[in-house]
Protein backbone atom coordinates (compact mmCIF):
# COMPACT_ATOMS: atom_id res chain seq x y z
CA UNK A 1 0.00 0.00 0.00
CA UNK A 2 1.62 3.26 -1.15
CA UNK A 3 0.63 6.05 1.25
CA UNK A 4 2.37 8.57 -1.02
CA UNK A 5 -0.69 8.28 -3.28
CA UNK A 6 -2.91 9.82 -0.55
CA UNK A 7 -4.41 13.21 -1.41
CA UNK A 8 -6.81 15.53 0.40
CA UNK A 9 -9.85 13.68 -0.92
CA UNK A 10 -8.48 10.44 0.49
CA UNK A 11 -7.75 12.04 3.87
CA UNK A 12 -11.28 13.47 3.95
CA UNK A 13 -12.60 9.99 3.07
CA UNK A 14 -10.64 8.45 5.94
CA UNK A 15 -11.96 11.11 8.32
CA UNK A 16 -15.49 10.45 7.08
CA UNK A 17 -15.09 6.72 7.71
CA UNK A 18 -13.72 7.40 11.20
CA UNK A 19 -16.77 9.49 12.10
CA UNK A 20 -19.14 6.89 10.66
CA UNK A 21 -17.30 4.16 12.57
CA UNK A 22 -17.73 5.89 15.94
CA UNK A 23 -21.41 6.59 15.25
CA UNK A 24 -21.82 2.92 14.27
CA UNK A 25 -20.18 1.79 17.51
CA UNK A 26 -22.52 4.07 19.49
CA UNK A 27 -25.62 2.77 17.68
CA UNK A 28 -24.57 -0.86 18.16
CA UNK A 29 -23.89 -0.20 21.84
CA UNK A 30 -27.35 1.29 22.35
CA UNK A 31 -28.91 -1.64 20.45
CA UNK A 32 -27.03 -4.17 22.60
CA UNK A 33 -28.14 -2.38 25.79
CA UNK A 34 -31.77 -1.51 25.00
CA UNK A 35 -32.56 -4.31 22.49
CA UNK A 36 -34.62 -1.85 20.37
CA UNK A 37 -34.81 -2.83 16.71
CA UNK A 38 -34.70 0.80 15.54
CA UNK A 39 -31.01 0.93 16.50
CA UNK A 40 -30.34 -2.26 14.53
CA UNK A 41 -31.64 -0.70 11.31
CA UNK A 42 -29.83 2.54 12.12
CA UNK A 43 -26.58 0.60 12.55
CA UNK A 44 -27.18 -1.37 9.34
CA UNK A 45 -27.82 1.85 7.42
CA UNK A 46 -24.62 3.48 8.71
CA UNK A 47 -22.56 0.36 7.99
CA UNK A 48 -23.61 -0.28 4.36
CA UNK A 49 -23.69 3.41 3.45
CA UNK A 50 -20.27 3.95 5.04
CA UNK A 51 -18.78 1.00 3.14
CA UNK A 52 -20.32 2.24 -0.11
CA UNK A 53 -18.96 5.81 0.23
CA UNK A 54 -15.58 4.64 1.55
CA UNK A 55 -15.12 2.46 -1.55
CA UNK A 56 -15.73 5.45 -3.87
CA UNK A 57 -12.09 6.53 -3.45
CA UNK A 58 -9.46 5.74 -6.09
CA UNK A 59 -6.91 5.10 -3.35
CA UNK A 60 -9.25 2.67 -1.55
CA UNK A 61 -10.10 0.87 -4.77
CA UNK A 62 -6.47 0.50 -5.88
CA UNK A 63 -5.16 -0.59 -2.48
CA UNK A 64 -8.09 -2.45 -0.86
CA UNK A 65 -10.95 -3.31 -3.22
CA UNK A 66 -8.66 -4.55 -6.01
CA UNK A 67 -6.98 -6.87 -3.53
CA UNK A 68 -10.32 -8.30 -2.44
CA UNK A 69 -11.35 -8.73 -6.09
CA UNK A 70 -8.50 -11.22 -6.46
CA UNK A 71 -10.61 -13.56 -4.28
CA UNK A 72 -14.09 -12.12 -4.90
CA UNK A 73 -14.03 -10.76 -8.47
CA UNK A 74 -17.46 -9.15 -8.27
CA UNK A 75 -17.22 -7.57 -4.84
CA UNK A 76 -17.19 -4.06 -6.33
CA UNK A 77 -20.63 -4.65 -7.91
CA UNK A 78 -21.89 -5.88 -4.54
CA UNK A 79 -20.68 -2.72 -2.79
CA UNK A 80 -21.71 -0.34 -5.55
CA UNK A 81 -25.25 -1.59 -6.16
CA UNK A 82 -26.45 -4.12 -3.59
CA UNK A 83 -25.21 -2.10 -0.62
CA UNK A 84 -27.17 0.91 -1.91
CA UNK A 85 -30.37 -1.15 -2.01
CA UNK A 86 -29.71 -2.43 1.51
CA UNK A 87 -29.10 1.17 2.67
CA UNK A 88 -32.43 2.28 1.18
CA UNK A 89 -34.24 -0.63 2.84
CA UNK A 90 -32.63 0.02 6.24
CA UNK A 91 -33.31 3.78 5.99
CA UNK A 92 -37.00 3.14 5.29
CA UNK A 93 -37.31 0.68 8.17
CA UNK A 94 -35.59 3.20 10.42
CA UNK A 95 -38.01 5.94 9.30
CA UNK A 96 -41.07 3.77 10.02
CA UNK A 97 -39.91 3.08 13.58
CA UNK A 98 -38.53 6.58 14.15
CA UNK A 99 -41.83 8.27 13.27
CA UNK A 100 -44.13 5.65 14.86
CA UNK A 101 -45.59 5.48 11.35
CA UNK A 102 -47.99 2.60 11.96
CA UNK A 103 -49.77 4.64 14.63
CA UNK A 104 -49.21 8.29 13.65
CA UNK A 105 -48.80 8.17 9.84
CA UNK A 106 -50.91 5.31 8.42
CA UNK A 107 -50.70 6.58 4.81
CA UNK A 108 -46.91 6.73 5.03
CA UNK A 109 -46.89 3.26 6.59
CA UNK A 110 -49.03 1.72 3.82
CA UNK A 111 -46.86 3.24 1.11
CA UNK A 112 -43.70 2.14 2.90
CA UNK A 113 -45.04 -1.43 3.04
CA UNK A 114 -44.93 -1.80 -0.77
CA UNK A 115 -41.68 0.15 -1.15
CA UNK A 116 -40.03 -2.19 1.37
CA UNK A 117 -41.11 -5.18 -0.71
CA UNK A 118 -39.60 -3.58 -3.80
CA UNK A 119 -36.29 -2.80 -2.03
CA UNK A 120 -36.07 -6.33 -0.69
CA UNK A 121 -36.78 -7.74 -4.15
CA UNK A 122 -34.07 -5.53 -5.64
CA UNK A 123 -31.57 -6.77 -3.04
CA UNK A 124 -32.35 -10.42 -3.85
CA UNK A 125 -32.22 -9.90 -7.62
CA UNK A 126 -28.94 -8.01 -7.35
CA UNK A 127 -27.30 -10.74 -5.28
CA UNK A 128 -28.57 -13.45 -7.64
CA UNK A 129 -27.31 -11.56 -10.71
CA UNK A 130 -23.87 -10.88 -9.20
CA UNK A 131 -23.60 -14.47 -7.99
CA UNK A 132 -24.48 -15.98 -11.38
CA UNK A 133 -24.10 -14.35 -14.80
CA UNK A 134 -23.44 -10.78 -13.61
CA UNK A 135 -25.38 -9.36 -16.54
CA UNK A 136 -24.23 -5.72 -16.66
CA UNK A 137 -27.23 -4.58 -18.70
CA UNK A 138 -29.64 -6.07 -16.16
CA UNK A 139 -27.54 -4.64 -13.35
CA UNK A 140 -27.72 -1.10 -14.81
CA UNK A 141 -31.46 -1.49 -15.50
CA UNK A 142 -32.16 -2.62 -11.94
CA UNK A 143 -30.03 0.19 -10.52
CA UNK A 144 -31.86 2.87 -12.54
CA UNK A 145 -35.29 1.48 -11.64
CA UNK A 146 -34.40 1.19 -7.94
CA UNK A 147 -33.01 4.71 -7.70
CA UNK A 148 -35.99 6.18 -9.58
CA UNK A 149 -38.54 4.48 -7.35
CA UNK A 150 -36.52 5.35 -4.24
CA UNK A 151 -36.46 9.03 -5.25
CA UNK A 152 -40.18 9.16 -6.10
CA UNK A 153 -41.14 7.27 -2.93
CA UNK A 154 -38.95 9.54 -0.79
CA UNK A 155 -40.54 12.71 -2.20
CA UNK A 156 -44.07 11.31 -1.85
CA UNK A 157 -43.58 10.11 1.72
CA UNK A 158 -41.91 13.40 2.70
CA UNK A 159 -45.00 15.26 1.48
CA UNK A 160 -47.30 12.86 3.36
CA UNK A 161 -45.57 13.16 6.73
CA UNK A 162 -45.21 16.93 6.32
CA UNK A 163 -48.97 17.25 5.74
CA UNK A 164 -49.76 15.10 8.80
CA UNK A 165 -46.98 16.34 11.06
CA UNK A 166 -47.61 15.27 14.67
CA UNK A 167 -44.40 16.40 16.39
CA UNK A 168 -40.84 17.60 15.84
CA UNK A 169 -39.58 14.14 14.93
CA UNK A 170 -40.78 14.86 11.41
CA UNK A 171 -38.41 17.86 11.18
CA UNK A 172 -35.36 15.76 12.09
CA UNK A 173 -36.33 13.03 9.62
CA UNK A 174 -37.26 15.34 6.74
CA UNK A 175 -34.29 17.71 7.01
CA UNK A 176 -31.86 14.81 7.35
CA UNK A 177 -33.32 12.99 4.35
CA UNK A 178 -33.36 16.18 2.23
CA UNK A 179 -29.73 16.99 3.07
CA UNK A 180 -28.71 13.47 2.05
CA UNK A 181 -30.74 13.72 -1.19
CA UNK A 182 -29.23 17.13 -2.03
CA UNK A 183 -25.72 15.81 -1.37
CA UNK A 184 -26.36 12.79 -3.58
CA UNK A 185 -27.77 14.92 -6.45
CA UNK A 186 -24.93 17.45 -6.28
CA UNK A 187 -22.39 14.61 -6.30
CA UNK A 188 -23.93 13.24 -9.50
CA UNK A 189 -23.72 16.56 -11.31
CA UNK A 190 -20.37 17.66 -9.81
CA UNK A 191 -18.87 14.18 -10.30
CA UNK A 192 -17.44 14.42 -6.79
CA UNK A 193 -18.57 12.02 -4.04
CA UNK A 194 -17.48 14.44 -1.29
CA UNK A 195 -20.87 16.22 -1.49
CA UNK A 196 -22.65 12.93 -0.82
CA UNK A 197 -20.32 12.29 2.13
CA UNK A 198 -21.18 15.72 3.55
CA UNK A 199 -24.92 15.10 3.05
CA UNK A 200 -24.57 11.70 4.72
CA UNK A 201 -22.76 13.15 7.75
CA UNK A 202 -25.41 15.86 8.14
CA UNK A 203 -28.17 13.27 7.83
CA UNK A 204 -26.54 10.99 10.42
CA UNK A 205 -26.08 13.98 12.74
CA UNK A 206 -29.77 14.95 12.47
CA UNK A 207 -30.91 11.33 12.86
CA UNK A 208 -28.77 10.99 16.00
CA UNK A 209 -30.21 14.22 17.41
CA UNK A 210 -33.67 12.98 16.45
CA UNK A 211 -33.11 9.68 18.29
CA UNK A 212 -32.07 11.61 21.39
CA UNK A 213 -35.18 13.80 21.08
CA UNK A 214 -37.32 10.71 20.53
CA UNK A 215 -35.90 9.04 23.67
CA UNK A 216 -36.64 12.23 25.60
CA UNK A 217 -40.26 12.20 24.33
CA UNK A 218 -40.69 8.57 25.34
CA UNK A 219 -39.27 9.29 28.80
CA UNK A 220 -41.63 12.25 29.21
CA UNK A 221 -44.58 10.08 28.20
CA UNK A 222 -43.51 7.47 30.74
CA UNK A 223 -43.24 10.13 33.44
CA UNK A 224 -46.67 11.49 32.56
CA UNK A 225 -48.14 7.99 32.67
CA UNK A 226 -46.44 7.32 36.00
CA UNK A 227 -47.74 10.57 37.46
CA UNK A 228 -51.24 9.78 36.20
CA UNK A 229 -51.11 6.32 37.78
CA UNK A 230 -49.91 7.81 41.08
CA UNK A 231 -52.70 10.39 40.93
CA UNK A 232 -55.32 7.72 40.18
CA UNK A 233 -53.97 5.56 43.00
CA UNK A 234 -54.20 8.47 45.41
CA UNK A 235 -57.75 9.20 44.28
CA UNK A 236 -58.69 5.55 44.82
CA UNK A 237 -57.09 5.61 48.27
CA UNK A 238 -59.05 8.74 49.14
CA UNK A 239 -62.23 7.14 47.85
CA UNK A 240 -61.50 4.01 49.86
CA UNK A 241 -60.85 6.07 52.98
CA UNK A 242 -64.16 7.89 52.52
CA UNK A 243 -65.88 4.57 51.97
CA UNK A 244 -64.33 3.18 55.14
CA UNK A 245 -65.45 6.22 57.10
CA UNK A 246 -68.98 5.89 55.72
CA UNK A 247 -68.95 2.20 56.55
CA UNK A 248 -67.81 2.85 60.11
CA UNK A 249 -70.51 5.48 60.48
CA UNK A 250 -73.17 3.08 59.19
CA UNK A 251 -71.99 0.33 61.53
CA UNK A 252 -72.07 2.74 64.48
CA UNK A 253 -75.50 4.01 63.51
CA UNK A 254 -76.76 0.47 63.16
CA UNK A 255 -75.28 -0.49 66.52
CA UNK A 256 -76.93 2.52 68.12
CA UNK A 257 -80.21 1.56 66.46
CA UNK A 258 -79.92 -1.96 67.85
CA UNK A 259 -79.23 -0.58 71.32
CA UNK A 260 -82.26 1.68 71.02
CA UNK A 261 -84.37 -1.27 69.92
CA UNK A 262 -83.13 -3.28 72.86
CA UNK A 263 -83.99 -0.44 75.22
CA UNK A 264 -87.44 -0.26 73.65
CA UNK A 265 -87.90 -3.97 74.25
CA UNK A 266 -86.96 -3.42 77.88
CA UNK A 267 -89.55 -0.64 78.28
CA UNK A 268 -92.25 -2.80 76.70
CA UNK A 269 -91.53 -6.02 78.61
CA UNK A 270 -93.72 -4.94 81.53
CA UNK A 271 -96.77 -4.70 79.23
CA UNK A 272 -96.80 -8.24 77.84
CA UNK A 273 -97.49 -11.66 79.24
CA UNK A 274 -94.72 -13.92 80.52
CA UNK A 275 -94.69 -16.16 77.45
CA UNK A 276 -94.62 -13.26 75.04
CA UNK A 277 -91.90 -11.67 77.14
CA UNK A 278 -89.69 -14.77 76.94
CA UNK A 279 -90.08 -14.99 73.16
CA UNK A 280 -89.34 -11.31 72.80
CA UNK A 281 -86.17 -11.68 74.88
CA UNK A 282 -85.09 -14.64 72.75
CA UNK A 283 -85.59 -12.62 69.58
CA UNK A 284 -83.55 -9.73 70.97
CA UNK A 285 -80.77 -12.13 71.91
CA UNK A 286 -80.73 -13.52 68.36
CA UNK A 287 -80.52 -10.01 66.89
CA UNK A 288 -77.66 -9.15 69.24
CA UNK A 289 -75.73 -12.25 68.19
CA UNK A 290 -76.11 -11.35 64.52
CA UNK A 291 -74.97 -7.82 65.23
CA UNK A 292 -71.84 -9.22 66.92
CA UNK A 293 -71.02 -11.39 63.90
CA UNK A 294 -71.23 -8.57 61.37
CA UNK A 295 -68.55 -6.32 62.88
CA UNK A 296 -66.36 -9.41 63.31
CA UNK A 297 -66.65 -10.22 59.60
CA UNK A 298 -66.34 -6.58 58.49
CA UNK A 299 -63.20 -6.11 60.60
CA UNK A 300 -61.46 -9.03 58.84
CA UNK A 301 -62.47 -7.79 55.38
CA UNK A 302 -61.28 -4.22 56.08
CA UNK A 303 -57.94 -5.57 57.27
CA UNK A 304 -57.60 -7.49 53.98
CA UNK A 305 -58.28 -4.35 51.91
CA UNK A 306 -55.80 -2.42 54.05
CA UNK A 307 -53.14 -5.08 53.35
CA UNK A 308 -53.69 -4.79 49.57
CA UNK A 309 -53.38 -1.00 49.74
CA UNK A 310 -50.12 -1.31 51.68
CA UNK A 311 -48.83 -3.64 48.94
CA UNK A 312 -49.82 -1.01 46.33
CA UNK A 313 -51.95 -3.62 44.55
CA UNK A 314 -54.59 -1.09 43.42
CA UNK A 315 -56.21 -3.37 40.83
CA UNK A 316 -56.79 -6.23 43.25
CA UNK A 317 -57.85 -3.81 45.99
CA UNK A 318 -60.47 -2.41 43.60
CA UNK A 319 -61.79 -5.93 42.81
CA UNK A 320 -61.75 -6.75 46.51
CA UNK A 321 -63.61 -3.56 47.36
CA UNK A 322 -66.27 -4.25 44.71
CA UNK A 323 -67.00 -7.70 46.16
CA UNK A 324 -66.82 -6.29 49.67
CA UNK A 325 -69.45 -3.64 48.87
CA UNK A 326 -71.79 -6.36 47.62
CA UNK A 327 -71.36 -8.26 50.86
CA UNK A 328 -72.00 -5.16 52.95
CA UNK A 329 -75.19 -4.55 50.97
CA UNK A 330 -76.28 -8.14 51.62
CA UNK A 331 -75.53 -7.83 55.34
CA UNK A 332 -77.42 -4.55 55.64
CA UNK A 333 -80.39 -5.84 53.62
CA UNK A 334 -80.62 -9.12 55.53
CA UNK A 335 -80.13 -7.63 58.99
CA UNK A 336 -83.88 -7.04 59.46
CA UNK A 337 -84.88 -10.58 58.46
CA UNK A 338 -84.84 -13.77 60.45
CA UNK A 339 -84.49 -15.86 57.31
CA UNK A 340 -83.14 -15.54 53.78
CA UNK A 341 -83.40 -17.91 50.84
CA UNK A 342 -80.74 -20.59 50.49
CA UNK A 343 -80.04 -19.22 46.99
CA UNK A 344 -79.20 -15.75 48.33
CA UNK A 345 -77.02 -17.18 51.11
CA UNK A 346 -75.03 -19.29 48.60
CA UNK A 347 -74.49 -16.23 46.40
CA UNK A 348 -73.17 -14.34 49.42
CA UNK A 349 -70.87 -17.24 50.35
CA UNK A 350 -69.53 -17.40 46.77
CA UNK A 351 -68.50 -13.74 46.93
CA UNK A 352 -67.13 -14.14 50.45
CA UNK A 353 -64.94 -17.11 49.42
CA UNK A 354 -63.81 -15.19 46.32
CA UNK A 355 -62.62 -12.39 48.62
CA UNK A 356 -60.82 -14.85 50.90
CA UNK A 357 -59.16 -16.57 47.91
CA UNK A 358 -57.85 -13.15 46.82
CA UNK A 359 -56.40 -12.69 50.30
CA UNK A 360 -54.81 -16.13 50.15
CA UNK A 361 -53.41 -15.69 46.61
CA UNK A 362 -55.80 -18.43 45.42
CA UNK A 363 -54.16 -20.86 47.82
CA UNK A 364 -57.22 -23.11 48.07
CA UNK A 365 -60.18 -24.32 45.98
CA UNK A 366 -63.86 -24.08 46.91
CA UNK A 367 -66.66 -26.38 45.75
CA UNK A 368 -70.40 -26.46 46.42
CA UNK A 369 -72.57 -29.56 45.98
CA UNK A 370 -76.34 -29.06 46.43
CA UNK A 371 -78.63 -32.07 46.24
CA UNK A 372 -80.76 -31.90 43.08
CA UNK A 373 -83.95 -32.37 45.13
CA UNK A 374 -83.40 -29.08 46.98
CA UNK A 375 -85.24 -25.97 45.77
CA UNK A 376 -82.77 -23.25 46.69
CA UNK A 377 -85.29 -20.46 46.22
CA UNK A 378 -87.94 -22.09 48.38
CA UNK A 379 -85.78 -23.13 51.34
CA UNK A 380 -85.00 -20.43 53.93
CA UNK A 381 -82.20 -20.35 56.51
CA UNK A 382 -80.97 -17.80 59.08
CA UNK A 383 -78.70 -15.21 57.39
CA UNK A 384 -74.93 -15.62 57.77
CA UNK A 385 -75.38 -18.97 59.52
CA UNK A 386 -72.81 -20.79 57.32
CA UNK A 387 -70.20 -18.02 56.89
CA UNK A 388 -68.41 -18.56 60.26
CA UNK A 389 -67.72 -22.22 59.44
CA UNK A 390 -66.27 -21.35 56.03
CA UNK A 391 -64.22 -18.61 57.68
CA UNK A 392 -62.86 -21.08 60.26
CA UNK A 393 -61.99 -23.58 57.49
CA UNK A 394 -60.16 -20.87 55.52
CA UNK A 395 -58.35 -19.14 58.38
CA UNK A 396 -57.60 -22.11 60.63
CA UNK A 397 -57.95 -25.11 58.33
CA UNK A 398 -56.12 -24.23 55.13
CA UNK A 399 -52.43 -25.08 55.33
CA UNK A 400 -50.57 -22.62 53.06
CA UNK A 401 -47.50 -24.89 53.14
CA UNK A 402 -49.42 -27.61 51.27
CA UNK A 403 -50.84 -27.76 47.78
CA UNK A 404 -54.33 -28.86 46.68
CA UNK A 405 -56.11 -27.33 49.67
CA UNK A 406 -59.85 -27.79 49.19
CA UNK A 407 -62.87 -26.52 51.11
CA UNK A 408 -66.19 -28.07 50.20
CA UNK A 409 -69.79 -27.27 51.09
CA UNK A 410 -72.34 -30.09 50.71
CA UNK A 411 -76.07 -29.54 51.20
CA UNK A 412 -78.57 -32.40 51.38
CA UNK A 413 -81.95 -33.32 52.88
CA UNK A 414 -81.62 -35.57 55.89
CA UNK A 415 -85.37 -36.00 56.04
CA UNK A 416 -88.54 -34.20 55.05
CA UNK A 417 -88.06 -31.81 57.97
CA UNK A 418 -84.27 -31.46 58.35
CA UNK A 419 -81.66 -29.99 55.99
CA UNK A 420 -78.01 -30.94 56.45
CA UNK A 421 -74.94 -28.74 55.73
CA UNK A 422 -71.38 -30.15 55.65
CA UNK A 423 -68.32 -27.88 55.57
CA UNK A 424 -65.13 -29.89 55.11
CA UNK A 425 -61.46 -28.99 54.59
CA UNK A 426 -58.34 -31.10 54.07
CA UNK A 427 -56.10 -28.77 56.06
CA UNK A 428 -54.07 -29.01 59.21
CA UNK A 429 -56.82 -30.16 61.58
CA UNK A 430 -57.95 -28.73 64.91
CA UNK A 431 -55.27 -30.39 67.05
CA UNK A 432 -52.34 -28.99 65.06
CA UNK A 433 -53.97 -25.57 64.80
CA UNK A 434 -54.59 -25.56 68.55
CA UNK A 435 -50.94 -26.44 69.28
CA UNK A 436 -49.62 -23.78 66.92
CA UNK A 437 -51.84 -21.07 68.45
CA UNK A 438 -51.66 -22.22 72.07
CA UNK A 439 -49.76 -19.17 73.29
CA UNK A 440 -51.10 -16.63 70.81
CA UNK A 441 -53.96 -14.21 70.82
CA UNK A 442 -55.33 -16.03 67.80
CA UNK A 443 -55.66 -19.21 69.82
CA UNK A 444 -57.92 -17.43 72.29
CA UNK A 445 -60.15 -15.76 69.70
CA UNK A 446 -60.30 -18.13 66.76
CA UNK A 447 -63.67 -19.75 67.67
CA UNK A 448 -65.55 -16.51 68.48
CA UNK A 449 -67.74 -16.64 65.33
CA UNK A 450 -68.43 -20.37 65.81
CA UNK A 451 -69.43 -19.82 69.45
CA UNK A 452 -71.78 -17.03 68.41
CA UNK A 453 -73.35 -19.34 65.84
CA UNK A 454 -73.83 -22.06 68.48
CA UNK A 455 -75.74 -19.53 70.59
CA UNK A 456 -77.86 -18.60 67.56
CA UNK A 457 -78.69 -22.28 67.10
CA UNK A 458 -79.73 -22.53 70.76
CA UNK A 459 -82.17 -19.67 70.19
CA UNK A 460 -83.82 -21.12 67.08
CA UNK A 461 -86.41 -22.78 69.32
CA UNK A 462 -85.98 -26.13 67.59
CA UNK A 463 -84.57 -29.40 68.82
CA UNK A 464 -83.68 -30.19 65.21
CA UNK A 465 -80.96 -27.53 65.09
CA UNK A 466 -77.60 -28.92 66.15
CA UNK A 467 -73.90 -28.71 65.35
CA UNK A 468 -71.25 -31.45 65.07
CA UNK A 469 -67.52 -31.04 64.50
CA UNK A 470 -65.44 -34.03 63.40
CA UNK A 471 -61.68 -34.41 63.07
CA UNK A 472 -60.54 -36.23 59.93
CA UNK A 473 -57.45 -38.46 60.04
CA UNK A 474 -55.47 -40.01 57.21
CA UNK A 475 -54.46 -43.65 57.03
CA UNK A 476 -51.10 -42.87 58.64
CA UNK A 477 -52.85 -41.28 61.61
CA UNK A 478 -51.94 -37.70 60.69
CA UNK A 479 -54.49 -34.89 60.61
CA UNK A 480 -56.46 -34.77 57.37
CA UNK A 481 -58.73 -31.83 58.05
CA UNK A 482 -61.99 -30.97 59.80
CA UNK A 483 -65.66 -31.51 58.97
CA UNK A 484 -68.46 -29.38 60.42
CA UNK A 485 -71.99 -30.77 60.14
CA UNK A 486 -74.91 -28.39 60.74
CA UNK A 487 -78.52 -29.56 60.99
CA UNK A 488 -81.36 -27.03 60.60
CA UNK A 489 -85.12 -27.38 60.52
CA UNK A 490 -86.46 -27.29 56.95
CA UNK A 491 -88.26 -23.98 56.42
CA UNK A 492 -89.90 -23.18 53.11
CA UNK A 493 -90.93 -19.78 51.78
CA UNK A 494 -89.88 -17.89 54.86
CA UNK A 495 -89.50 -14.15 54.78
CA UNK A 496 -87.04 -13.51 51.94
CA UNK A 497 -85.01 -10.51 50.82
CA UNK A 498 -84.47 -9.22 47.29
CA UNK A 499 -80.76 -8.72 46.69
CA UNK A 500 -78.59 -7.51 43.80
CA UNK A 501 -75.78 -9.97 44.49
CA UNK A 502 -74.29 -11.39 41.28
Amino acid sequence: MDYNQLNWDDLINIGFVGIMFFVLLYALGVYAYEKKVIYFYYSLYIFVLGIYLFSRSEFVYNNIISGIEAYLPRVNFLITDTFQYIAHFAALQFGILFLHAKKDYPIFYRAAYYVRIFFFTAIVLSILNIGTSNNLVFNDWLSNIERTIATIATIYMQIVILAQRKNRLVIFYMVGSILFLVGAVVSVFALDVIFMRIGTLLEILLFSLGLAYRSNLIQKERNIFKERMISETQEKEELLNRYNEDLKRQVLERSEALINEQQLFEREKQKVLKLSLEKEIDRVKMTALRSQMKPHFLFNALNAIRALIIKNDAHQAYDYLTDFSRLVRYILESSENDYVSLEEELKMLKIYVRIERMRADNGFEYSVNVDSSIDKRAISIPPLILQPFLENAIVHGVDTAKENQIISLKISLLSSSIIKFEVQDNGRGREKESNENKFTELGKKKSMAVELTKKRLDLLDSDQAKLEIEDIYLEDGSAGGTKVVLYLPLIKYGKKIESNIS
